[in-house]
């Protein structure tokens, strides 16, 4: 596919459009992509740019080299900080990168090309779908530096393979592998090295030229399901078809059914 637009992308934050689908980049592989304050920040603005931005249908965010990402970045760790001064500074991280990741409306696809630690992997588990190397080392290596688990990790991880696994991965802080995370449930799917970002590039496609309006409902009802009663989420459930039969993408998906051809839904 042919870029169809470039935003203010940084050194540390690579930025392109193609056909309707953001792609994000971390580049910073000298130090695997660990995340530095201009990473984090160039990460919030462009999250909060693309929310209501139409033009944008989906999301893949992957890294460059041999790393997705490594965590936090060691070097802007001050061991003098008080312990307020670290809780605003990780409250900050999880309000204007974590959460809006995981609450965007748009599909987000991770490919994970490498390394994914702490943080790292905390990053890529905020998205939609996880499409991974099957060689990619992962941790939750918290523990093994003292500390606990942060950036959503204990709210994301036992919905994703369960509390008894989720407590082995954080209490040993063991390594695994792409493979290996596909076996949990982890992610979606691992694929042999080299292919992931093209398997993520197609999969973001495929979903950003589908009915994103029905996608983002069925995204924040998912979110929702641990939360509600079965009857609540019932009502929700209801009330986002009201919405969608009334989208031009359901006449569409309707006519394209009668007439035997795929959808080209708008987004509308």
């Amino acid at each position: 596919m042919t870029a169809t637009a470039t935003r203010a992308a940084t050194d540390a934050l690579g930025i392109e459009e193609r056909d309707g689908v953001l792609e994000l980049t971390l580049q910073r592989p000298d130090a695997m992509n660990a995340l530095n304050l201009e990473l984090k920040q160039a990460l919030a603005d462009v999250l909060r740019d693309i929310r209501y931005d139409e033009s944008v249908r989906a999301v893949l965010l992957t890294g460059a080299g041999r790393a997705f990402c490594a965590g936090g970045d060691l070097s802007e760790m001050d061991p003098n900080r008080t312990p307020e001064q670290a809780r605003v500074r990780q409250h900050q991280l999880l309000s204007d990168v974590f959460v809006p990741l995981a609450r965007t409306p748009k599909p987000v696809v991770a490919a994970v090309n490498g390394h994914a630690h702490g943080a790292g992997l905390s990053l890529a588990l905020a998205c939609d779908v996880v499409v991974t190397s099957a060689e990619a080392p992962m941790s939750f290596g918290y523990v093994l530096r003292g500390l606990t688990p942060d950036c959503g990790i204990t709210y994301v991880l036992p919905r994703l393979v369960g509390m008894a696994r989720a407590k082995e991965l954080l209490y040993t802080g063991r390594r695994f592998t792409g493979a290996d995370a596909e076996r949990m449930g982890l992610v979606a799917e691992a694929v042999p090295a080299g292919d992931e970002v093209d398997r993520a590039r197609a999969l973001a496609a495929e979903l950003g030229s589908g009915a994103t309006v029905a996608l983002g409902l069925t995204k924040r009802m998912l979110d929702q399901s641990s939360q509600l009663s079965f009857e609540d989420l019932a009502e929700v459930e209801a009330y986002s078809q009201a919405i969608t039969r009334a989208t031009a993408d359901h006449a569409e998906g309707i006519l394209a059914f009668k007439e035997k051809r795929r959808a080209e839904f708008r987004g509308a």
